[in-house]
């Protein structure tokens, strides 16, 4: 049996030693985040708070925590941009080979199921110079500054510096907006990904093969669904939680897909089709042994006939 290593709590910092300004998106828990996936025998997760022996498929997005264990099967090999923005290489069954102490935390965990987005201004660089085809019509608009502009500068130089491919080099910068709360030039940036699919309803396909980009990632559209959400544009962030669902099922991936259905669930104006979203939400944390996510869900639910199977 592996043995895990006790859970850090990684404090935000500056390149400069100053603290981070916080925004009301930020996790407490900064994480690595998972560039490539190359596999001929699986390469799969389990996270700290899951059964020992539960696993997950892990696809380019994934976020990995210190403790958190990458299992590489066969001849696998794993790209991680650490949270100090470090790259490093896993070829073995191990958690993260990132500096546990990093003094710079670029990215910070987004995947707890009970996520709801605030109401607080949406971040912009300039509020005359907005990304095109973006409705922000919803959002109240507010210019960053200061050190949060800094911090934010400094970190898309050196992620744009790192000569990363363009789907890794657009899902890093996407993610130090998004802590930022620079939400419609993440958006923005995430829809230049490559070969990026669903543009309309389930307009999304499961890919063949080993070959995992990140346009067949399920990250890649939970991520866009949350920032569409965070925007007040709801329709846009259900066809990408729906894509999510469709792409996790398909892969058999039960992590991605109850937090597909628990985000769906959150938007459903159907007061059925909720309850079956929660219910399917916690049927997959369940299987994972994610007691916390299932629990959440369960209280979420409340009175609705959700159950613990």
């Amino acid at each position: 049996m592996r043995t895990r290593i006790s859970l850090l709590v990684l404090v935000a910092m500056l390149l400069t030693g100053a603290g981070v300004t916080a925004t009301a998106q930020k996790s407490s828990d900064a994480v690595h985040l998972v560039l490539s996936v190359e596999s001929d025998g699986g390469v799969n997760i389990n996270r700290f708070n899951w059964d020992v022996q539960a696993l997950a498929p892990v696809y380019p997005g994934t976020s990995v925590g210190a403790s958190d264990f990458l299992e590489l099967m066969g001849r696998s090999r794993v790209v991680v941009l650490c949270t100090d923005l470090q790259i490093v290489e896993q070829l073995n069954s191990e958690v993260p080979r990132c500096n546990p102490y990093p003094k710079v935390t670029a990215f910070f965990a987004a995947d707890d199921p009970s996520w709801t987005p605030d109401s607080g201004p949406v971040m912009v660089f300039d509020p005359a110079a907005l990304p095109e085809g973006i409705d922000a019509s919803a959002a109240e608009l507010e210019t960053l500054s200061g050190n949060a502009l800094d911090e934010t500068n400094t970190l898309t130089q050196t992620i744009q510096g790192l000569g990363l491919s363009a789907e890794a080099e657009a899902f890093a910068v996407a993610s130090v907006y998004r802590t930022e709360g620079l939400y419609l030039d993440a958006i923005a940036t995430l829809l230049d990904v490559p070969n990026i699919e669903c543009q309309r309803p389930r307009g999304v396909t499961a890919p063949t093969g080993t070959d995992r980009p990140l346009a067949k990632s399920p990250v890649l559209y939970l991520r866009l669904g949350e920032l569409y959400q965070l925007i007040g544009q709801d329709e846009d962030a259900g066809r990408y939680y729906e894509c999510a669902a469709v792409l996790a099922e398909a892969l058999q991936d039960p992590a991605n897909l109850g937090l597909a259905f628990a985000r769906w669930a959150n938007l459903s104006e159907d007061p059925g089709q909720a309850i079956q979203f929660y219910q399917n939400a916690i049927n997959n944390f369940a299987t994972l042994g994610a007691a916390d996510f299932a629990n959440d869900m369960l209280e979420v639910c409340g009175s609705r006939n959700c159950t613990m199977p």
